[in-house]
């Protein structure tokens, strides 16, 4: 009877693992992550603010308005940036998503807010940060995890994860 159990409990896991999209190959279980257009906003502001915060006096404050995905590995954010006097513009960003040594890279390619000096300094910490609040998520899933790819799709960023099944 347990044995039973057991065999209908594997064929069951079996089933939820392939619904979602995961895969078993050797020992290895891949499963992909969706980030769909309200979990990369969230990203995005915190990026924003940690950045800002950094800043001091006359931060950069900017409004997500709209993620658009651009498959397979872009993204462009539509916002409203507030600059000098309070005035608010509308703006956008574009980004590529990459993997580099197993953790997810992220690079803005394009932002362009008018009236706005945008240096190279900072397109580099905020891809920094971005790139490390997205780092984070994957090293919290412990050692055993490794992203193997990343890739934009029309409705959501996915994220491949492989964790290593321990024997």
């Amino acid at each position: 009877m347990r044995k039973l159990l057991l065999g209908v409990a594997i064929v069951v896991l079996l089933g939820v693992l392939s619904g979602c999209g995961a895969k078993v190959e050797g020992g290895r279980v891949v499963v992909p992550i969706r980030l769909d257009e309200a979990a990369l906003r969230a990203l995005v502001d915190l990026a924003v603010k940690t950045y800002a915060a950094r800043q001091g006096s006359n931060p950069l404050t900017l409004e997500v308005q709209q993620v658009t995905f651009l498959p397979p590995e872009t993204v462009v954010i539509a916002m409203q940036a507030q600059v000098v006097g309070g005035v608010k513009i509308a703006g956008s960003a574009e980004m590529r998503f990459s993997v580099q040594d197993g953790l997810p890279r992220v690079e803005i390619t394009r932002l362009e807010i008018p009236g706005a000096t945008i240096s190279e300094a900072m397109l580099s910490e905020l891809n920094a940060l971005l790139s490390n609040l997205l780092q984070e998520q994957v090293r919290r899933a412990g050692d055993r995890v490794t992203l193997r790819e990343i890739a934009v799709e029309a409705d959501a960023l996915v994220l491949k994860v492989e964790v290593q099944v321990a024997r």
